[in-house]
């Protein structure tokens, strides 16, 4: 049993990730964001975790190999995701046919082989990581250390407000990825020693305070979704700072001997249901919504908010 591989050195997909549109025609409908990147994300990590929990299907006779997507069509039907040898002897071993349900024309008659077809994967396995406990309180957070790593998914005029422009980040558009990545190398090494750092701190502080007030009122604001680096359910809480709608997600991680949430991660919106999709498609509005927001803006060319409108 397969137990530790990506999926480029599984299988070769022919013209990825062209293969994904078939995916995105045949699921039910929902947002994957500009050019379907979301999409690509969700199915590398659902690989990742197919393999890592033993989920790939290799029917004895060695003609094929299948998982479980974990999405849905419209009718509900379990879509599944189909190999077959590959007949180049210098290549992967697999070699990538396409997405069916059972019943489908051309891929389903292979389906159709197996005596049990692989389930979908299974993340959470307590309810501590599906809805938040509010008897544990707020969560430990070392601010420090997660706003000094996390500095590209802090909104830049937060930033630049904290520091007073002593600290100024650049927009990744105008100066391309290279440079982009020097200024927050620079930015991070600054913001460890500069007194804005303090407000920061104060800053989030005071988002997350808010987010547990309205949590309480309403517990699906409280989003799981999987931490790929920690291997680990993780609860999700929208962080609404300095501003009224939500622009940081903090991500929290239930630790059981203690009996109370440890933050793990900052995300950006789009990070955020990146991460949610691979449990379930996010209900929540200010996830949902907000990506939709956010990918109509990239879209338009959406200018970054002056420090007058905020």
């Amino acid at each position: 049993m397969i137990r530790c591989m990506r999926l480029f050195d599984f299988a070769f997909v022919p013209n990825y990730p062209e293969p994904l549109d078939r995916l995105k025609a045949l699921a039910a409908n929902e947002h994957w964001g500009k050019g379907g990147r979301m999409l690509r994300s969700y199915f590398n990590h659902m690989f990742d975790k197919v393999i890592e929990d033993g989920l790939l299907s290799i029917h004895p006779d060695g003609q094929s190999a299948v998982f479980h997507t974990g999405l849905l069509t419209r009718s509900n039907q379990d879509i599944y995701a189909v190999f077959v040898p590959n007949e180049r002897d210098d290549a992967q071993d697999w070699f990538f046919r396409g997405f069916s349900t059972s019943d489908g024309l051309g891929l389903g008659d292979i389906l159709q082989r197996y005596d049990e077809l692989p389930v979908r994967p299974r993340f959470i396995t307590r309810a501590e990581q599906a809805f938040y406990a509010p008897q544990s309180g707020l969560p430990e957070c070392a601010w420090l250390g997660l706003l000094e790593e996390n500095v590209s998914r802090i909104p830049r005029q937060l930033i630049h407000d904290a520091t007073e422009d002593r600290i100024l980040l650049p927009d990744l558009r105008e100066v391309g990825k290279d440079a982009y990545m020097d200024c927050l190398e620079e930015a991070a090494r600054r913001l460890r020693d500069d007194e804005g750092m303090d407000l920061l701190v104060q800053w989030f502080e005071a988002a997350l305070d808010r987010a547990l007030d309205l949590l309480h009122m309403d517990y699906k604001l409280a989003v799981p979704a999987w931490h790929a680096k920690g291997k680990c359910v993780a609860l999700m809480l929208p962080l609404q700072v300095r501003q009224r709608d939500t622009n940081v997600v903090l991500a929290v991680k239930w630790d059981a001997q203690k009996e109370y949430y440890v933050g793990i991660n900052l995300l950006t919106m789009e990070m955020a249901y990146n991460n949610a999709r691979l449990i379930a498609r996010p209900e929540a509005s200010w996830l949902v919504e907000g990506n939709q927001v956010r990918s109509k803006r990239v879209n338009e060319g959406h200018r970054p908010l002056a420090r007058s409108d905020r």
